[in-house]
């Protein structure tokens, strides 16, 4: 697992990422006197800062206090793999810490992609989601602490084996939203990648959510899946007597160029606009693997003019949006 506290991002980072002036960030780093990192290498140029020092800068001119201590729950929900859910969850949720939110994401899904990507070593036989619904251990002891603001429920194999146990329990599609009850007030957002199947984990996992985010590959075969998905989830929250929660499609590997992603674009609008971001899509991006394969969000080695990025950037305050509306609060975020 990376050790954080000797990594951190740079005055230029920060200024993207809040949207203000460097200008703005150099005064603010001057006024509180914040140390710099040691440089890594003698003939590195980019001075870094700190986590725990720079989210107090974006607590001061980034966090919306309304979206502060109320356990909103996002999950990032398909079905369908190979869309790129965990990818664009890993994206959302280090960055939300990085600027100034606390944070706890859960990987539901055995395969553990978003716990390999937070450093986790899926050999190693940690606790999961499964310990804690067997009442093993409590849902605090199984939280692990990735850096300041980033806290992790991890995944592994064993997770496979929930669904027996929940199939066997009583109110079996609201045991997650009992243990949540456990966190009330610690966090601003609980974030779950669930895995790509209809399973009665996912089903929990909807029943706690506050926003789902749908993430569709810009592809043929991921329109039809989005389709029978969407049915799915109004059957299921009609027979549960719950209003659907907020929901957010987000397009995924958008490639201006392909004939695919035009169309697929075309349909989209056509028939989901009401859930989608105006003329937004998640681009297709080599950032997003070496993201994953180095376990380092974008903030710490992107470039400045990384689609990738740009898009997690443009997405965060399109997500903070939504969840304002499951609170009833109608301010947009810019």
């Amino acid at each position: 697992m990376n050790s954080f506290s000797s990594i951190g991002i740079t005055q230029k980072m920060i200024s993207i990422l809040a949207g203000v002036n460097l200008s703005t960030v150099n005064r603010w780093i001057t006024k509180n006197n914040v140390q710099a990192l040691p440089k890594a290498h003698e003939n590195s140029r980019n001075v870094r800062y700190p986590i725990g020092e720079i989210r107090k800068f974006f607590q001061e001119y980034v966090v919306l206090k309304e979206l502060k201590n109320n356990d909103l729950v996002l999950s990032f929900y398909n079905f369908k793999g190979g869309t790129g859910k965990t990818s664009i969850c890993y994206q959302v949720s280090t960055h939300l810490a990085l600027m100034g939110y606390n944070v706890l994401v859960i990987d539901a899904d055995p395969q553990g992609h978003l716990s390999t990507s937070l450093g986790f070593d899926n050999n190693h036989n940690f606790p999961t989601l499964f310990d804690v619904v067997q009442s093993k251990i409590t849902i605090d002891e199984a939280i692990v602490n990735i850096f300041p603001g980033l806290n992790c429920i991890p995944s592994n194999l064993s997770l496979t084996r929930l669904e027996v146990v929940l199939s066997n329990s009583t109110k079996r599609e609201e045991i997650l939203l009992r243990q949540l009850e456990n966190l009330r007030g610690k966090y601003d957002f609980i974030i779950f990648d669930s895995n790509p199947t209809i399973s009665l984990l996912n089903r929990n996992i909807l029943v706690c959510s506050d926003l789902i985010s749908i993430i569709c590959e810009t592809q043929p075969y991921s329109l039809n899946g989005l389709k029978m998905l969407m049915e799915d989830m109004t059957v299921f929250f009609s027979v549960m007597r719950m209003e659907l929660p907020e929901i957010l499609i987000v397009p995924n590997k958008y490639e201006d160029r392909s004939t695919n992603s035009a169309e697929a674009m075309t349909v989209l609008r056509q028939f989901y606009s009401q859930f989608m971001m105006t003329d937004f899509a998640f681009r297709k991006s080599e950032d997003i693997p070496t993201s994953a394969k180095q376990s380092l969000p974008l903030a710490f080695f992107a470039r400045a003019n990384s689609l990738a990025l740009e898009d997690t950037k443009d997405l965060i305050p399109a997500i903070l949006n939504r969840l304002q509306l499951s609170l009833n609060i109608d301010e947009k975020i810019a």
